[in-house]
């Protein structure tokens, strides 16, 4: 079995390439750290790349932008392809929004038309993100409680909320693009897509700056005693973290039988969800060292709060979240720290 992973050095992409790795497939690597000229030293994947090398013999990596010609010679034969390349960052979109619009638009639909051509019955997965809901989710009904801001009444957020009339930064609208691309491939090609609109990805192996990967970003901020910039919401902001391995696992069951242009949320659910002040919390009791932070205003189209409704992607697969809130706090510190 041929799998493609783009963005294969990167957090969800180099996941990926392990449990395929491990499962003895033919796994190819595209990437060409596109991450490290984006968001500097600290962003790089180089790191992650080097460790699949020396782990694992039977992945093959190749430096190559999504966008190349070349890229259908590399597709030819693949039974699977992940697409987790991506510019990652709606606060960094703003500031380059044609870029973003050239990666993860242009990118896609690039990726996508060199399937139809060269790999037309591979399972294309693709990573699409929260954000084409643009600030939408900040319009339910939302209470605010001691430690975090919550839905009044509703579990989560499912597949039904509108993607309109509201603002998404360049990021959302170019992921908009893509998401709506892989759905059309599907239903006028017959392209074996499927779509994940994921929330925040976290876990061993994230390079994490401030504009991207917060958790792991926040234990870097601790453990140097330096000052944490919480950006609006009073910190009482929650998001639903789910890390990398149970994505990728909800992508291979995806591949075994696919459903072709069908679109899930992909999240922590309520039970994986936490705040910002409560999250400070959790890492101050792991590394034993006091946060220092202060609030600054809020960024555009941050949501005030985002808990993924997982119910559409369990109906359709025997998936389930298997690695706990604390677990993924203390496996980050671990890694971290060695």
């Amino acid at each position: 079995m041929k799998v493609v992973v783009t963005g294969g050095s990167g957090l969800v992409g180099s996941h990926c390439c392990e449990l395929y790795a491990k499962k003895g497939a033919e796994v190819v690597s595209i990437d060409n750290n596109m991450r490290g000229t984006l968001f500097g030293d600290s962003g790089s994947t180089s790191e992650n790349e080097l460790v699949l090398r020396k782990k694992y013999p039977n992945i093959k990596m190749h430096n190559l932008d999504i966008r190349d010609p070349k890229i259908g010679d590399i597709l030819e034969g693949a039974e699977i392809i992940i697409h987790t390349a991506a510019q990652p960052s709606h606060p960094k979109s703003i500031s380059i929004p044609l870029e973003d619009f050239e990666i993860n638009a242009r990118g896609t639909l690039h990726l996508l038309e060199a399937t139809r051509k060269n790999a037309d019955d591979a399972v294309f997965i693709h990573c699409s993100t929260n954000k084409v809901y643009g600030e939408n989710p900040n319009t339910l009904q939302i209470v605010e409680k001691e430690t975090r801001y919550d839905y009044n009444g509703l579990d989560g957020v499912d597949e039904s909320l509108s993607l309109d009339n509201t603002m998404h930064t360049p990021f959302g609208v170019s992921k908009v693009v893509g998401d709506l691309y892989a759905q059309e491939y599907a239903k006028l090609y017959g392209l074996k897509t499927g779509i994940f609109r994921m929330g925040c990805i976290t876990g061993v192996g994230s390079k994490a700056v401030e504009l991207h990967n917060w958790i792991p970003f926040f234990f870097k901020v601790n453990l140097q005693e330096k000052m944490l910039n919480i950006f609006g919401f009073k910190g009482k902001q929650v998001r639903d973290i789910i890390d990398a391995r149970d994505l990728s696992s909800a992508f291979d069951m995806f591949s075994q039988s696919p459903r072709p242009g069908e679109v899930y949320n992909m999240g922590g659910g309520r039970k994986n969800s936490i705040s910002i002040l409560e999250s400070l919390k959790m890492i101050e009791k792991l590394t034993g060292k006091p946060m220092k932070y202060q609030f600054k205003p809020g960024r555009e189209g941050d949501h005030q709060v985002y808990i993924t409704d997982l119910t559409k992607i369990k109906s359709h697969y025997d998936w389930d979240i298997t690695i706990s809130l604390e677990n993924i706090f203390r496996d980050i510190y671990q890694w971290l720290i060695d």
